[in-house]
């Protein structure tokens, strides 16, 4: 492996989203991840032979084992791994691990030095410690649903992708890497964690402002911005684009572009907080011109004055988008595509270097690394405490 955590080693104790988004970004990055399933595979691998598995988009670029931690012998296996680990990174419930011999203060006990992250759906304290946490859940106890969905209306709305999952994931692996910074100085390891709803909460960071400065809650306004007008998706000929106008120097020259320069004098429009104020009437303005012309057309002269304006893409569109080809976000591994983690280190690239391993296709490799012996390899997998690839099994 190459990169700059090049030499590390992460055990990956996790399942499903946040804590695997973790210790993906640090697989890409460099470090050497080892995947810790059950024998049967993790629930997201789906049924065998689907077409799509949700595992494989954030468990590539790891090696993986298969391990029984309900077993005595399988959890003894992650003890004896974590000797020699720099990082753990687990999202279990908080408890569950520590039940197992597996929790933060018996894997120092064997590895000071060691990192170990949790992502838990409320945290390690607090009265909702022991509660189960998903996506969806955070989203709505952190206030995001309430302020998602179009004006006026009562209906919730969650963001379109799992983002208190994916920001605690995020989230998890910034601590990690500030502790490992710490452990150069101190030669310490230390305890990293955060939770789904903490990790919703950072992102409503203007709206929970503005509530602790004005006591205002923050309602639903479409694609609106809440501090600047217009700075939203407007209709055109044939279909809508988006525009961001957060100043007067790019309100007169969004006036400009569109023809209607006798518009940024008029009263209602003139400053920014009466945009804001009138915006209902701005909007109908502006869609009465941008109607007349396509998404295209209107997007080139906005750009010829300096007005910042994109399309309203599909996911199809926007990676056929020749911005986001030339910035090579996609990487081609194992014959298949995946996304690149979007941190652009020119010294030390990131890099893709292997597919979603099978499960448990590298326990003999990495129990071998760690020193088991083949006969203690095999007499775990004959007793169901570690498990291999199926196709190696059967040969």
């Amino acid at each position: 492996m190459s990169g700059a955590l090049a030499g590390l080693r992460v055990l990956d104790c996790t399942h499903v989203i946040a804590g695997a988004w973790c210790s993906l970004i640090l697989a890409d990055l460099g470090a050497d991840v080892v995947k810790i399933e059950p024998p049967a595979g993790e629930t997201t691998r789906g049924h065998p032979g689907a077409a799509f598995r949700a595992f494989d988009f954030v468990n590539r670029n790891k090696r993986a084992i298969a391990l029984d931690l309900t077993t005595e012998a399988g959890a003894g296996v992650v003890r004896r791994l974590a000797r020699a680990a720099d990082v753990f990174v687990e999202n279990y419930r908080p408890g569950s691990l520590d039940r197992m011999g597996l929790g933060y203060e018996a894997i120092k006990a064997i590895n000071p030095k060691i990192v170990y992250a949790s992502v838990s759906g409320f945290g390690l304290d607090g009265p909702y410690r022991d509660r189960g946490g998903f996506d969806l859940i955070a989203q709505a106890m952190s206030g995001i649903m309430s302020f998602t969905g179009e004006e006026g209306s009562d209906k919730p709305v969650a963001a379109g992708v799992p983002i208190s999952d994916l920001n605690a994931g995020v989230f998890a692996a910034v601590g990690v890497l500030a502790a490992l910074r710490a452990r150069d100085q101190s030669g310490e390891g230390q305890h990293v964690e955060t939770s789904l709803l903490e990790s919703a909460l950072a992102y409503t960071v203007w709206e929970t402002g503005m509530f602790l400065t004005t006591g205002e809650v923050a309602k639903r306004q479409g694609t609106r911005h809440r501090l600047a007008a217009p700075y939203e998706a407007l209709k055109t000929a044939d279909g809508h684009m988006v525009v961001g106008v957060n100043n007067q120097r790019l309100w007169l020259r969004f006036c400009e572009a569109i023809g209607a320069p006798e518009m940024a004098e008029e009263e209602a429009f003139a400053r920014p907080n009466r945009r804001v104020r009138n915006r209902d009437a701005l909007q109908a303005r502006i869609e009465a011109i941008l109607m007349t012309d396509t998404s295209a057309n209107w997007m080139a002269r906005l750009e010829a004055k300096g007005v910042p304006a994109g399309p309203l893409n599909t996911i199809a569109e926007a990676w056929a988008d020749p911005q986001v080809q030339a910035r090579g976000l996609l990487a081609e591994v194992a014959g298949r595509r995946f996304v690149r983690t979007p941190i652009k280190l020119h010294g030390t690239p990131v890099a893709l270097n292997r597919g979603p391993a099978e499960v448990g296709e590298h326990t003999r490799e990495v129990l071998a690394e760690a020193g088991f012996s083949g006969e203690e390899i095999e007499a775990l997998i004959a007793n169901g405490a570690a498990a291999v690839e199926r196709k190696e099994a059967a040969t």
